[in-house]
């Protein structure tokens, strides 16, 4: 992994922390949300700090070189994410549903009486 790669990496993570921290800090950003980000930056500071890690898993897995690992791995936890943001909406939006519909009926019940 060459070292643009790795101070790239090190200062992508530091950026984000940095910045979830300071979104904590202003009560802007959830507990549970912030953990995911701060590993995600933990993971990606391991990866430009030990290189090595990344080139015996890409080597171990058969990935062609440890840059591409280290997309692979970003992308795979990025869908994680997307995977799980999408479960926490549709559950938004079946109470939301229910809130609105459960509403419309005390209304109609108060204009009937």
């Amino acid at each position: 992994m060459s070292w643009a790669m790795r101070v790239i990496l090190i200062i992508g993570s530091v950026l984000t922390t940095v910045y979830v921290l300071r979104r904590i800090r202003k009560s802007k950003m959830r507990t549970e949300d912030s953990v995911y980000w701060l590993l995600f930056s933990v993971v990606l500071v391991i990866l430009g700090v030990f290189p090595g890690i990344a080139i015996a898993v890409s080597n171990w897995i058969g990935v062609q070189s440890a840059a591409n690992l280290v997309f692979l791995v970003v992308i795979f936890l990025l869908l994680i994410k997307i995977f799980s943001q999408d479960q926490k909406i549709s559950k938004l939006n079946s109470q939301i549903t229910q809130t609105i519909q459960s509403v419309a009926i005390s209304q109609e019940e108060e204009a009937g009486k």
